[in-house]
């Protein structure tokens, strides 16, 4: 990508990721993709065949950031177009086309939120690795909250359960990956906020990114950045690609100011058994990421 680095934001699902990025996206100095799943394979095409045959809607995001970005839309047309382009270039690397994407909508600079990243060694150290100059931003949500949404969205115990890992295993796994990952990163492009601080107040925060990025933030960025709906990706695509990121969001991508309370971590949780609490392990590190008691 030239001298353009990019945002990469580690993340476990369900941290507030699609909004926040979204937001910094309305900056004019960046540029939010959906979810192109960079890391997870090698090649375009070993990322297709594996998306097919385990969950076809993980190429939504790359089909729909072709599309808008080459095509100029997301339409079943542009789509399609979209699909045969991904083909014809099968032994890329998908950071190769990211880094194709950020050229087209240069100078903007690219910011790739993918939850997949973390949810492998593999995947974290082809992010580390193949894009070295980075900015790597760990964003984060509290346990409680975040195993709740998990355990929602997925149907965590129910008959109607999409599978998965345990929702307190995920956030744990997926955190503590990036906490150990956080000291391969070059000193000066980590950085790792909470999502609630962000949204209680964004002019902070945000600009804070940025600045780290070393971008100037301007009361019209600051203005934009309130409204994630004008992404070109926040909303629900075209029938053939229709995701692409958080179902939930897409359906209301709008930001609000808001206090966001946080539970008490011995408090317990109320997506599973009643006698179900955080496993010690799920604590202490969350005492490392700022909540408590």
């Amino acid at each position: 990508m030239k001298d353009r680095k990019p945002l990469i934001i580690l993340t476990c699902m369900r941290s507030y990721s699609s909004l926040v990025s979204s937001m910094l996206g309305q900056h004019s100095g960046l540029y939010t993709l959906p979810e192109i799943n960079p890391f997870v394979e090698t090649t375009l095409g070993r990322f297709e065949r594996r998306a097919n045959m385990v969950r076809p809607r993980t190429l939504d995001g790359l089909y729909r950031a072709v599309a808008e970005i080459e095509y100029g839309n997301q339409t079943e047309k542009s789509v399609k177009k979209a699909i045969e382009w991904t083909r014809e270039r099968a032994g890329w690397t998908i950071v190769d086309a990211m880094n194709h994407l950020a050229d087209q909508v240069a100078p903007r600079r690219v910011i790739d939120k993918s939850p997949s990243t973390v949810l492998s060694d593999d995947a974290i150290n082809r992010a580390i690795t193949t894009c070295p100059d980075a900015y790597f931003l760990h964003l984060y949500r509290h346990p409680c909250a975040t195993t709740k949404s998990i355990a929602k969205i997925t149907k965590f115990g129910s008959a109607a359960s999409t599978g998965g890992k345990d929702p307190e295993d995920a956030w744990y796994s997926s955190n503590l990956r990036i906490m150990k990952a956080a000291s391969r990163i070059p000193q000066g492009q980590f950085m790792s906020l909470r999502g609630e601080d962000v949204l209680r107040d964004p002019d902070n925060y945000l600009t804070q990114i940025c600045t780290w990025m070393g971008l100037e933030t301007t009361k019209d960025d600051l203005a934009a950045m309130r409204h994630p709906e004008k992404s070109p990706y926040a909303c629900l695509g075209p029938r053939s690609a229709p995701f692409g990121n958080d179902p939930n969001f897409l359906r209301n991508p709008a930001y609000s100011q808001r206090e966001i309370p946080e539970r008490p971590l011995s408090d317990p949780l109320d997506w599973d058994r009643e006698d179900r609490y955080l496993n010690a392990e799920t604590v202490a590190i969350s005492h490392q990421l700022g909540y408590g008691p």
